[in-house]
């Protein structure tokens, strides 16, 4: 008997001992108020009267000397262009072959220079080198067991490789486990720092998509700074952003009150079309799509690079005439202030990114060119016209 009150005096002592995850709760009003920013266009790309056309864009990243790259998810090739919108060249093609890509889902530069795309199924990275000749290829290897395949979904460049989030699957006749991970990996792809995963499991002869079980960090809720610590917001229906070390440790979370609003019929259709699209990759009839009442509490997040963290939410209503209000925290998670872009489109349709030079870009028609090459809206005749739209940094 003394045993026992001894072993839980012990459990209780390094559970005391243990240091707590730092939580920054912030308030729900910015303190430095609301700063509208009316960026200037530098350039602009595709649109009506470019010679280059877009079919759909998957990513837009800034590389070095100030090129930006575009990626064409439904061509699959990159676009570059100079400081000043200049094209370069279109790097990739579609094929099987060195250099080549089918169903290319991101792309992003190593830290040796190379571009990585990475291929969606079957998953695998492409490497080409700075003037446009194959630099190889690699294939993700999970830690510990593997799995039967897997598909890449995005990356980011990250401190001595990448920063992976993709879809393992393990087979068993009709159904199969799919573990979502975010993951750090070296050059070669092998796995070395799992930061989240997720399991999901689908029924081949019953397959039916369900919105908040399939939810996961993917493209937008995921950052890096050049510290190699990584951002994500693990919660869809809460607004939190945890901040991990390289090595997997959370550093700190933060968060403020919000309350994101019910989705209005066109919202809801929206994310019914984004789910049927998803659940057009599988191969199999989808029987049911069920999506949330609202959007993410978090939609989006980016480390600028002064070191602040933008968020976008839902929950915030941009002033009159501006396109999105973003939060701004400092590297410690401490809100600052908010930021309305003054530009013009419409934000649920129009993409949005924030380059690591502190650039903005707008896709123009963004959401619907996705869809339509997905099958779920237009066809490709009625397929809308992309446009790349850069903005100077701010």
């Amino acid at each position: 008997m003394p045993a026992r009150p001894l072993a839980l005096a012990l459990l209780i002592a390094l559970a005391l001992a243990a240091p707590a995850t730092a939580l920054i709760e912030n308030p729900a009003e910015p303190p430095g108020g609301i700063e509208t920013i009316t960026p200037e266009v530098a350039w602009r790309a595709g649109g009506d009267d470019d010679e280059v056309f877009f079919g759909s864009v998957g990513r837009i990243l800034a590389g070095p000397d100030g090129q930006v790259y575009v990626l064409d998810t439904q061509l699959s090739e990159v676009q570059v262009y100079d400081r000043d919108g200049q094209w370069l060249a279109t790097l990739g093609r579609e094929g099987e072959g060195p250099g080549e890509v089918r169903g290319p889902a991101d792309c992003f530069l190593v830290p040796d220079g190379r571009l990585c795309i990475a291929q969606s199924f079957p998953g695998r990275l492409v490497y080409l080198n700075q003037d446009g000749t194959p630099g190889g290829q690699a294939q993700y290897q999970p830690l510990g067991e593997p799995s039967t395949f897997s598909v890449m979904v995005s990356g980011l460049e990250a401190p001595g490789g990448m920063l992976l989030a993709g879809i393992r699957f393990k087979q068993s006749g009709p159904e199969a486990m799919q573990t979502f991970f975010l993951s750090h990996c070296d050059a070669e792809g092998a796995e070395e720092t799992v930061y989240l995963e997720k399991q999901y499991g689908v029924n081949y002869a019953d397959f039916r998509i369900d919105e908040g079980a399939m939810d996961f960090v993917w493209v937008n809720r995921m950052a890096i700074d050049d510290r190699g610590r990584v951002y994500t917001a693990p919660e869809r229906n809460r607004y939190l952003v945890r901040v991990q070390e390289p090595d997997g440790a959370v550093s700190h979370e933060f968060t403020r009150p919000v309350t994101v609003p019910t989705r209005t019929e066109e919202e809801h259709t929206i994310a019914v079309k984004i789910h049927e699209a998803i659940g057009a990759n599988y191969g199999v009839p989808v029987q049911e799509v069920t999506v949330e009442e609202s959007d993410a509490a978090v939609a989006g997040l980016w480390v600028r690079p002064d070191g602040e963290v933008w968020v976008a939410t839902p929950a915030n209503e941009p002033p009159a005439g501006t396109f999105t209000l973003l939060d701004v925290y400092d590297d410690q998670g401490r809100f600052l202030r908010q930021v309305a872009l003054d530009l013009p489109g419409d934000r649920q349709r129009d993409g949005l990114y924030l380059l690591d030079d502190g650039r903005i870009v707008q896709v123009m028609g963004g959401l619907d060119a996705w869809l339509s090459q997905q099958g779920v809206e237009a066809s490709d005749a009625d397929a809308p016209v992309l446009e790349v739209v850069v903005y100077e940094a701010i």
